[in-house]
């Protein structure tokens, strides 16, 4: 069962519940997973600092059972994932993070 939490400093009105709904489809299809096993949290209005910085950020961590190991398409999950993001929130690049904690 795919997990993923989202945390952010950007206030809860910025991100609706489509963008829920678009980020457990997009981890389903990325991970050919049948949606209805796909599990997204999101927490908002997060007092963040990332780099040094309090500008708005976010940080996307994905776990899926035997799914991510170092040298497997981590980087490929990841710049598709990061593009995503920045276009659903209008974020730059450098202010989201994403990571596939092993399980």
């Amino acid at each position: 069962m795919p997990l993923c939490t989202i945390t952010t400093n950007l206030p809860d009105e910025k991100l609706s519940d489509t963008f829920l709904k678009e980020t457990s489809a997009l981890i389903a299809k990325l991970l050919d997973k049948d949606e209805k096993h796909v599990q997204v949290t999101l927490f908002c209005n997060v007092r963040t600092i990332s780099s040094g910085s309090l500008e708005p950020c976010m940080t996307f961590y994905l776990s899926s059972f035997e799914r991510f190991r170092p040298g497997d398409n981590n980087r490929k999950y990841g710049d598709e994932i990061g593009k995503f993001l920045a276009e659903k929130t209008g974020l730059p690049d450098s202010s989201i993070d994403v990571g596939f904690p092993p399980q």
